[in-house]
């Protein structure tokens, strides 16, 4: 058994929550460095992620332990890892319109604004294959996220908001582009 956590619900709990937690010898515990309250709003504390390794120490626990909130990258992650003593990094937005984020040779600023859109259309493409049963609205939360830093990104993004369909977006990509050249 695995448990991901925040430090607390309003408050800050760490220092009772994780001796509980660690008392049910999870193989695994995640600790997100912000409260409920807090959601995104505030930068993760990453001293209180390393607090929750101290203490699993202090209590002689075998669990893992490991960080999330704010690993913008692999670099990133393991700077944080190496800092704070975790076993690992989970990451989460740092995916969102970075596909290449475990790529050991390709990095997002590398790729060309042709292959980010082609990757999209495909991700597009996979999420009705595999996920038909969801609504189609929850792929566009991706769309900002690929479709960004470049000229014309405002109009794109708005006209792939319109679609309903991996056909329409690719349309919408294909128009974009020959537009481009």
């Amino acid at each position: 058994m695995s448990v991901k956590t925040r430090i607390g619900y309003n408050e800050d709990e760490l220092e009772t929550w994780v001796p509980e937690i660690l008392s049910e010898n999870p193989a695994a515990l995640t600790i997100h460095g912000r409260t409920r309250k807090e959601m995104s709003k505030v930068p993760a504390k990453w001293d209180r992620i390393a607090r929750a390794v101290e203490i699993r120490n202090e209590l002689g626990s075998a669990t893992l332990v490991l960080g999330n909130g704010d690993a913008l990258s692999m670099e990133d992650a393991k700077i944080k890892a190496k800092e704070t003593g975790v076993d690992g990094v989970m990451l989460g937005r740092a995916i969102f319109g970075n596909p290449f984020l475990f790529h050991p040779e390709k990095d997002i600023s590398s790729v060309s604004l042709e292959e980010r859109l082609a990757v999209m259309v495909e991700h597009t493409k996979l999420f009705e294959e595999l996920l038909s049963f969801k609504n189609f609205a929850v792929m566009k939360k991706h769309y900002k996220a690929y479709v960004h830093g470049f000229d014309g990104a405002v109009p794109l993004r708005t006209a792939l908001m319109q679609c309903n369909s991996s056909e329409e977006v690719e349309a919408v990509v294909v128009r974009f582009l020959q537009a481009r050249n």
